[in-house]
């Protein structure tokens, strides 16, 4: 009887324990028009990604409420009207928050105080120097004037944050964690500036290895939280390009290792082309960083390729994980998740609807697959299974082809790759369920197709992934189309064709 009480007792306390791990977020949108969702984003480990939005529900006044279950401290995005607001989200607490348009004012709740300091520094707050894409004054300075203009101004705006968080009445871990976000940041939005700002290879090169020479690598709590593992991406990034400032690939001798990743030129490209950046990345972060770090940076690594229906890469980088994490906490998630890849695969294997054509090693036009569909109109997607935005991209595809689903469009994707990757292609297309006409060209046999797609554009460029579509009768009569996950903007270009006889 005695032990029947314990075991009853246990059980009791799992229970409320499971029941008390979760965020309760609840207020409601001033003025609501039934029209905008709510949502709100909380990343697995880093990154932002739809799979981690939840719809939070919105009551016909504007009024919403939900609990979130989360077993520790996790930073959020909830996102109205396109505005994002970051939160800190603590199990056991709770958040009331009323929206006005893009304003998020915070009212009350056990989670107040550090979200109230959250909001105050204003920790993903867009820096001044990525702003005016198209005309950035700031990407023109030599790389002394960026250290003057850039980074000065930058980390002291960040020290003044820091200054604010540390003179709160917060508790250290809430301090900590926030500051390790601010510290992290920094360092990820001058990585995007030299990477997508700077055309000038060897500034964009300096200015990364000046900046994270001087960063700290090792956070100062931990489980940290998203920005800062962002930052580890990036930590590798520099590496890499230190490596190769260090020692270009063409000075290498072929027993000589590349600096920071231990591996010699020739094993780096076999390993890359079989497994891709991400097993790249997986080498560089365990010669580098502590295994603390690497478990959840590559266990977010290798959700982002089950999301990608990515197999090849995924069953890769999954071995060797499991050799150095043999007790993981997210090896029965990730088990669970390479399982129903490759149960898509064997289902996908007699799949009639994903069809490769005919004879397309061949190929020289793509009018000879476009007349084959005549009386349809026609998606060209040019891609490549070595293309990160390609992959991303075809995720919004199932809602594309549910939208056409019993009206007459039809599916051509263009894949170049070559041909030591026809196997990767083939396999690719099935786990991911494509369905619809398939080319593979390579780089060199593509260019045909490049010049007949680009026939009618000033904009010759070859860059991945781009779209067109054809008429019913075979015309090219969008360059340049819409994205898949431009949604309701790539269905009406659709649509209008659809119309036309």
């Amino acid at each position: 009887m005695y032990f029947k009480k314990i075991i009853l007792l246990a059980i009791t306390i799992v229970y409320c324990l499971s029941a008390t791990a979760q965020f309760k977020l609840s207020g409601k949108i001033i003025d609501y028009d039934g029209m905008e969702e709510l949502k709100i984003n909380i990343p697995l480990v880093f990154g932002f990604y739809k799979e981690n939005s939840v719809a939070i529900p919105v009551a016909k006044d504007g009024s919403f409420n939900i609990v979130l279950p989360i077993k520790e401290s996790k930073f959020a995005n909830l996102i109205y009207k396109r505005i994002f607001h970051t939160l800190l989200l603590n199990p056991t607490k709770n958040l009331t928050a009323n929206l006005r348009d893009t304003t998020l004012i915070l009212t009350g709740g056990t989670a107040l105080a550090e979200n109230k300091v959250m909001q105050k520094v204003n920790v993903e707050e867009y820096p001044f120097f990525l702003k005016n894409e198209g005309n950035n004054e700031f990407a023109k300075l030599p790389l002394l004037q960026l250290k003057e203009r850039v980074l000065k101004p930058y980390f002291s705006q960040r020290d003044e944050k820091i200054k604010i968080v540390n003179t709160s009445t917060l508790t250290d871990k809430h301090k900590l964690l926030i500051i390790t976000e601010l510290k992290s940041i920094v360092y990820n939005y001058i990585n995007d500036f030299a990477r997508t700002r700077l055309a000038d290879k060897k500034k964009n090169d300096s200015l990364i290895v000046y900046v994270f020479d001087h960063s700290d690598k090792n956070p100062v709590i931990f489980p940290a939280g998203p920005q800062y593992f962002a930052y580890v991406r990036n930590y590798l990034g520099y590496l890499e390009t230190k490596a190769f400032m260090q020692k270009k690939p063409d000075q290498l001798s072929p027993t000589e290792k590349i600096p920071y990743f231990n591996l010699t030129i020739d094993s780096a490209t076999k390993l890359i082309k079989s497994f891709g950046k991400p097993y790249w990345r997986w080498i560089g972060a365990n010669n580098n960083l502590s295994l603390k770090i690497v478990e959840p940076y590559t266990y977010q690594e290798i959700i982002n390729l089950y999301n990608a229906k990515d197999l090849k890469q995924m069953e890769g980088l999954v071995n060797a994980f499991n050799i150095t994490f043999t007790r993981s906490a997210y090896q029965t998630d990730i088990t669970q998740k390479i399982g129903i890849l490759r149960k898509r695969l064997l289902e996908n294997e007699s799949n009639t609807n994903i069809k490769i054509f005919d004879g397309y090693e061949k190929l020289s036009s793509i009018y000879d697959v476009i007349k084959t569909l005549k009386g349809k109109v026609v998606y060209v997607d040019v891609w490549g299974t070595w293309c990160g935005p390609c992959k991303e991209e075809l995720t919004y595809n199932p809602q594309l082809k549910e939208k056409f689903a019993k009206q007459d469009v039809a599916f051509v994707y263009l894949d170049m790759d070559e041909e030591d990757k026809d196997f990767t292609w083939r396999e690719f297309i099935k786990v991911n369920g494509l369905t619809g006409v398939h080319i593979r060209k390579n780089r060199k046999t593509i260019e045909p197709f490049w010049l007949e797609l680009l026939a009618k554009t000033n904009d010759k460029e070859q860059y991945y992934p781009q779209y067109f579509i054809f008429d019913k009768n075979g015309n090219l009569v969008v360059s340049k189309a819409n994205r898949p996950s431009d949604t309701n903007l790539l269905y009406q270009q659709i649509e209008q064709y659809l119309k036309v006889n």
